[in-house]
């Protein structure tokens, strides 16, 4: 079950490099490599980077000058400034952070966009300030129903789309939400670039795409925002012609102690990887070793916070050499359970099946 060695003669294996596995250019497009994966906390040089235009000009002094602009919608727009924004009372929490297209390439048939393997999701400790006590320094127009987002990136979207900056747009419930942050440091140290510097979005338990970069409006809006990066581009379209625009990260798990392709030595071998299950907790993770037929349950270890992902892991005394296929599901406290296989849809996205890693015990 689940293991499809054969069918390639040759598994091949994940890229262990130092730096980003570069998947995409113009702009720069990296996943984090699998070594980096089996930290709690991802280092900023090794959090996967996706932009949709090429990084704005900021630079070092935009960290005390940047400002923002809030419209309210009813004709108030107030400007606040970085100064006034890192002297409001501070938020900071540990937020996994994945995009939505993680594990594109495992669809089958291939779909377009980048073929991220499983790096697309890092985690990251986030400093900066509750987004609703900015909304509260100006009046929210009684009939709003959405806060709309305006990234300083520009550019073409798509062929016969004109310029425009990226936007994505919140229901109020989640923009008044004490842990969606306007956030200004990353592991404690100030935003890089290719995550925003110097302001960021950060939504917890939602996919990397709502967390807009390099913020610099906010506007109270009437109508439901439906602009190219929130109607068109990040829907899940299936095969029936059924939509939903993307939110919440579905559950997910994986084995991040081995690659896939591995030749291990008989004798105790340590298990472990990583779950999280967007705005849930994870509940337990049980893993296989022979494919799916049994199952045991795994230790849930380390840090464990609310939008954090869960460190796991299992002591396994193989029963003989030779092939084995490493798998790990996931259970939320919501009582989500993580799918056997991904469903294929149109753009490659909220793919959250079982992903198998085939090794071999000699």
């Amino acid at each position: 079950m689940f293991c499809k060695c054969t069918e390639n003669n040759t598994p091949q294996t994940n890229n262990l490099s130092t730096g980003l596995k570069q998947v995409g250019d113009k702009p720069f497009v990296g996943e984090t490599p699998q070594n980096a994966l089996n930290s709690w906390l991802t280092p900023n040089p090794l959090f996967y980077v996706r932009s949709h235009f090429e990084y704005p000009d900021v630079s070092d002094s935009d960290r005390i000058n940047w400002s923002i602009y809030i419209d309210g919608g009813d004709g108030e727009v107030k400007k606040i400034t970085m100064k006034e924004l890192m002297r409001m009372p501070k938020r900071t929490m540990a937020v996994t952070m994945e995009c939505a297209g993680n594990n594109r390439s495992d669809l089958q048939p291939k779909v377009s966009g980048n073929q991220f393997d499983s790096g697309a999701v890092s985690n990251a400790i986030w400093t900066g300030v509750s987004l609703s006590h900015v909304l509260d320094q100006v009046n929210i127009s009684s009939d709003s129903v959405e806060i709309l987002f305006e990234g300083a990136d520009r550019g073409v979207p798509e062929q016969g789309y004109g310029e425009s900056s990226y936007l994505r747009s919140l229901s109020l419930d989640i923009a008044n939400d004490p842990d969606t942050i306007l956030a200004y440091e990353m592991n404690g140290e100030p935003l890089p670039i290719e995550h925003g510097f110097p302001l960021r979005l950060v939504v917890p338990g939602w996919y990397g795409m709502a967390s807009v970069k390099w913020v610099k409006s906010i506007t109270a809006i009437k109508e439901p925002f439906h602009g190219y990066f929130q109607g068109k581009k990040y829907v899940v379209r299936y095969k029936n012609g059924k939509e939903h625009p993307l939110t919440e990260m579905q559950i997910k798990s994986f084995v991040t102690s081995h690659q896939h392709g591995e030749s291990i030595s008989n004798g105790p071998i340590s298990l472990s990887g990583l779950a999280w299950a967007g705005r849930a907790r994870v509940k337990s993770v049980e893993v296989s070793v022979d494919g799916g037929k049994t199952w045991d349950n795994a230790t849930l270890n380390g840090p464990s916070d609310t939008y954090s992902w869960q460190k796991w892991s299992l002591e396994w005394v193989p029963a003989n050499i030779g092939h084995h296929t490493l798998i790990a599901k996931a259970i939320d406290f919501n009582g989500n359970k993580q799918p056997i296989e991904s469903v294929w849809n149109e753009l490659g996205y909220a793919l959250n099946g079982l992903k198998p890693v085939c090794i071999d015990i000699v």
